[in-house]
């Protein structure tokens, strides 16, 4: 192929929203840059719920109807008693899309400023050389080497190209959420443009969901641990009295399944002329398991920086250091607060969640968790004890 017989300023692994955001702005700056997927196909296999923010003003990405499948007006918090909860606007506005098609978008988008893409080309080993790298890519069977001066490894959730170089990024197992959802057509929502979040057992120490699709509905749950596998849970799911036969004459067009990197980053993102993004550095919040906004953020950071570095012939590691610091200046202390929310959800009843939703009275404009946790305590003293870190 092409592609892989040049040398290239950026290599970027994994060409997922991370990585497409990634080696656009390095491309759009200026260095020449090559994006590898391992798939056949940009965007497959699907593993998350498709649920994205409002691109457009975010990230200045016409929402266009060939993805767009649902324009979010917010969601629905339901507690194990069945109490809804509204949040509207915020963070909770946005659009399903068809991950598919919006995957292959933005690698496309990519593609208009300059980056060369390999797909089906799986990296089987990262050496170092002099200042930078040698890529041994496996495409169609025959082997390739790539020589490049930065790496930007956007490898997912089972990332190993970190590990290559010296970085650990190993996930623990007991923090990843482990996920199934079923895409169904006859399926009703509460509201076809409100997302659906249930906790408590029905979903353990994770939650289950259901979000409007446009014709269809995606229905899914994450798990950590349980007495029970994460499909059986959502069968178990599909047929709970607190949906009130909403998907009774539902059925299932397409079965996703995956896992979630809830534990929070990794110790460290960069190494000389390194970067890790998106899941496999763990930028996925570890309250809710979303992850597509951060990652395309991250993914433009890395870019930048990466290109920023090239300019200036420098690719050190102190030079790489910038990425880090600016990804962690904006998300670090969210992510550790979500770590924390977490860590006290987890240990919850059913009871007890059932407390603190009947301590909200009407819709929230926002998920305002320590003033949730005030009135909660007021209403059920006894919940101290969980709730007295964040107060």
């Amino acid at each position: 192929m092409r592609a892989l017989i040049n040398s290239y300023d950026v290599v970027v692994i994994g060409a997922g929203p991370a990585g497409s955001m990634a080696s656009y702005n390095a491309s759009k700056m200026g260095a020449k840059t090559l994006l590898i997927e391992k798939s056949q196909e940009i965007g497959e296999p699907v593993r998350c719920a498709e649920a994205v923010p409002k691109i457009d003003e975010l990230y200045g990405i016409p929402a266009d109807p060939s993805f767009v499948r649902t324009t979010l007006d917010g969601g629905y918090i339901i507690a194990p008693n069945g109490k809804v909860i509204a949040i509207r606007g915020g963070k909770t506005d946005g659009y399903v899309v068809e991950r598919k098609i919006f995957d292959k978008h933005l690698a496309i988008r990519s593609a208009n400023q300059g980056t060369k893409i390999a797909v089906k080309s799986r990296v089987t080993n990262i050496e170092k050389e002099g200042s930078g790298y040698v890529i041994t890519i496996n495409h169609m069977g025959e082997e390739y080497k790539v020589r490049t001066k930065i790496v930007i490894a956007a490898d997912g959730v089972e990332s190993s190209m970190a590990e290559m170089v010296g970085l650990k990024s190993k996930k623990n197992v007991k923090e990843v959420c482990s996920c199934a959802e079923y895409e169904m057509i006859n399926g009703k929502c509460i509201d076809d443009k409100m997302l659906e979040l249930y906790f408590g057992g029905v979903a353990p120490q994770g939650y289950a969901w259901i979000f409007p699709k446009g014709d269809t509905v995606n229905v899914g749950l994450g798990i950590i641990g349980g007495k029970k596998s994460a499909l059986e849970y959502l069968d178990d799911f599909i047929t709970n009295p607190i949906l009130e036969g909403r998907l009774e004459n539902a059925t299932p067009v397409e079965f996703k399944c995956g896992g979630a990197p809830v534990g929070g980053p990794i110790e460290k993102t960069y190494a000389e002329g390194f970067i890790v993004v998106g899941d496999a550095a763990g930028q996925i919040s570890p309250l809710t398991g979303g992850g597509i906004s951060l990652s395309m953020d991250c993914g433009l950071i890395a870019g930048e920086v990466a290109a920023k570095c090239i300019k200036q012939n420098n690719w050190s590691e102190e030079a790489i250091k910038e990425y880090e610091t600016i990804w962690h200046e904006k998300y670090l202390h969210l992510l550790n607060n979500d770590l924390k929310y977490k860590s006290i959800l987890q240990q919850l009843t059913d009871t007890e969640l059932n407390a603190i939703g009947d301590s909200i009275e009407g819709d929230l404009d926002d998920v305002n968790v320590p003033k949730i946790a005030l009135k909660a305590v007021k209403k059920s003293p006894s919940l101290l004890k969980y709730l007295k870190e964040i107060l």
